[in-house]
């Protein structure tokens, strides 16, 4: 069945002023991410400590985010997802303020702590709100937009904040996320009303959340729904074989190139070119089967993260194959974001937490389990290595069970009877 659409082709009730708040959104908190690695040196002079020191206040982001989602993210499943992202952001928005006035170390970790609390809530919430908002068959289309913020804030988001780091000091780039955060605040208690699908057109069996199971009952309930276990083992694999092998892309191409050579930067901007592509190809996926497209992702995926080290000697090569391993990634993660949001619909923010979780324990793990790898035998055994674990992560979702459509509560929903299968909250 079709759906009714406004002039601009998108669905009908489409919160357009939404969708560019969380694009934002996910933006800045990604920026904040990331940014902090070309700022170590200054913040570190500042306060008159060492680099390492500082490098720590990037595990508190990483593991305050893992935190984030895994207890945080769930309430959007209980109230309003809209008053969630509002509430995740307001915090974030205090963290990076605090960050960028804190005095010394003990409130710059504060406040790095609380920024990445917020964040672990506000993006498993975000692909959830998009999984409530969207007509089923444009879905992995409206994720791909949101996943490309990622691309963003590493093609400018990073070197943005880099160059006002470098001209203004790094104070003023956490005062810019500050900025960013707040117009992203003002976006999402200007838009419209939230939909939320309604009890009777749900398909799963459950009772209310909060009345007679806690939450441990409520997210192991989550967790063992039909394919959620399975894909969010799939999305940890495929992020440790990602960052794993990310992790040390600069530094294989710094010393290719050498620290003075404008290519490196380049390099890595190719890739994030093939990462922002995801709008696109999720549309590609929406018409040819999320399931079909992802197994064969992550088959292509594994020739791709053994080619870059191997060519990492042929500059032309190796930016098609940095470009491509750009837009298989981008695709694999979009698609399993979709995947696990149309798993379960009552359960939606917490799948999306457990997705998240996994990225975070991924981002934790890999660079410290493939450190040694790299230090031994260099960039072609971690090439190697992230390509055997992205294809076990590839036999993972080939073995998984496909339903004739990913989500039917989700069809039922995005076609209601009478009018009774959306209401506003």
């Amino acid at each position: 069945m079709s759906h009714p659409q406004d002039e601009d082709g998108n669905p009908a009730g489409f919160p357009l002023l939404a969708v560019l708040g969380l694009m934002a959104g996910i933006f800045a908190v990604g920026s904040e991410e990331l940014v902090v690695s070309p700022l170590l040196v200054r913040m570190a002079t500042s306060f008159d400590t060492t680099v390492g020191v500082m490098a720590l206040s990037v595990s508190v982001y990483g593991a305050t985010t893992a935190l984030g989602a895994l207890v945080f993210a769930p309430l959007g499943d209980r109230v309003s997802r809209k008053l969630s992202l509002s509430v995740g952001m307001a915090v974030f928005i205090l963290g990076t303020v605090l960050c960028a006035c804190a005095p010394g170390t003990g409130l710059l970790f504060t406040g790095r702590a609380l920024a990445g609390l917020a964040a672990g809530a506000f993006v498993p919430t975000a692909y959830a709100f998009v999984g409530d908002q969207i007509p089923y068959e444009h879905r992995a289309k409206a994720m791909g937009i949101l996943v490309s913020s990622w691309s963003l804030s590493l093609v400018l988001g990073v070197p943005m904040g880099s160059f006002i780091g470098q001209w203004a000091g790094w104070r003023w780039t956490f005062g810019l996320l500050s900025l960013i955060g707040g117009l992203v605040l003002a976006a999402l208690l200007r838009a419209g009303g939230e939909r939320r699908p309604s009890h009777e057109s749900r398909t799963e069996s459950y009772e209310p959340a909060g009345r007679s199971a806690g939450w441990t009952r409520s997210a192991a309930r989550a967790f063992l729904t039909p394919r959620v276990p399975a894909y969010v083992v799939t999305t940890f694999l495929v992020m440790l074989g990602w960052y794993g092998m990310y992790t040390f892309l600069g530094t294989a191409l710094e010393n290719r190139y050498g620290s003075a050579s404008s290519l490196t930067g380049v390099m890595i901007l190719l890739y994030g070119l093939g990462f922002a592509s995801s709008s696109v190809t999720g549309r590609l996926a929406d018409r040819l089967g999320k399931e079909r497209v992802l197994t064969a992702s992550l088959v292509a995926l594994v020739p791709a993260l053994v080619g870059v080290p191997l060519l990492i000697h042929w500059t032309a090569p190796l930016a098609v194959c940095l470009f491509g391993w750009g837009i298989l990634q981008s695709l694999v993660v979009t698609l399993l974001s979709t995947l696990l949001s149309e798993s379960s619909q009552h359960h939606r923010g917490t799948v999306l937490a457990f997705y998240s979780l996994a990225t975070n324990l991924a981002v934790a793990v890999g660079a410290a389990a493939l450190a040694p790898l790299f230090t031994a035998h260099g960039f072609l055994a971690v090439g190697y290595a992230c390509a055997a674990i992205t294809a076990v992560a590839g036999g993972l979702s080939r073995w998984t069970p496909r339903t004739p459509t990913s989500d039917p509560a989700a069809v039922a929903v995005s076609q209601p009877r009478g009018g009774s299968g959306e209401k506003d909250l």
